[in-house]
């Protein structure tokens, strides 16, 4: 949906309690007005889809990983430890980011480990995860793309839309997120193994298999 400036004359006392709700729900004036009107008109806002959907997610990944935050900035925040010496934590985040050709989602993989062969592994498994999206032409897989550092993101520019229907768009997110993690845990219980790369290909199918 685009966005323009207009002007509306309004009784003050409306005003005021317009922005005490707004405070209390920790937006803004314009928002709140442009929610209730599109609440009214029986429209949803960008914002309000994105709300549907991260609050979806977190339906969908309950009982699997422990949701730290949700829809704070339109994004969300999962948290776990992996099953491997000093149990790190890993910190999976879902956002969506606003650009000139639309909002789209973004998936944030980071830990906070300082050991160098810890991090290593991760730069490994995320290599072999973009390999596999590339021999399969995931559709975003060279979209906004960065691994560093034992990060990982991946920018769903067309997958992750916003102007795709909620449904879908929900539950694409969701497959991707649980297939991220379940190759993850498979990849630091096997890591010497031969056929590590056919097992983690394995899983991909198993969630992307259309």
């Amino acid at each position: 949906m685009k966005k323009s400036l207009y002007s509306l004359t309004l009784f003050d006392d409306i005003v005021e309690q317009i922005d005490d709700l707004a405070f209390t729900q920790g937006t803004n004036r314009s928002q709140l007005v442009n929610d209730i009107l599109a609440s009214y008109l029986g429209i949803k806002t960008p914002e309000q889809k994105i709300h549907s959907v991260l609050e979806s997610i977190s339906e969908n990944m309950a009982g699997e990983l422990n949701i730290n935050q949700t829809n704070q900035n339109n994004s969300i925040y999962f948290g776990k430890s992996l099953k491997y010496k000093y149990r790190p934590k890993i910190i999976y985040m879902y956002e969506f980011k606003n650009e000139n050709d639309g909002q789209y989602a973004v998936l944030k993989i980071s830990s906070r480990t300082q050991n160098q062969n810890l991090n290593a592994l991760f730069n490994d498994f995320f290599g072999r995860i973009s390999a596999i999206e590339q021999n399969h032409q995931q559709p975003d897989c060279d979209s906004g793309n960065e691994q560093t550092n034992h990060k990982f993101v991946r920018a769903f520019k067309h997958a992750g839309s916003i102007q795709r229907d909620e449904k879908n768009l929900s539950d694409y997110l969701t497959r991707y997120l649980k297939m991220i993690d379940s190759a993850m845990d498979h990849y630091f219980d096997s890591t010497e193994a031969d056929d590590l790369n056919d097992r983690l290909d394995s899983i991909y199918q198993y969630f992307f298999n259309d």
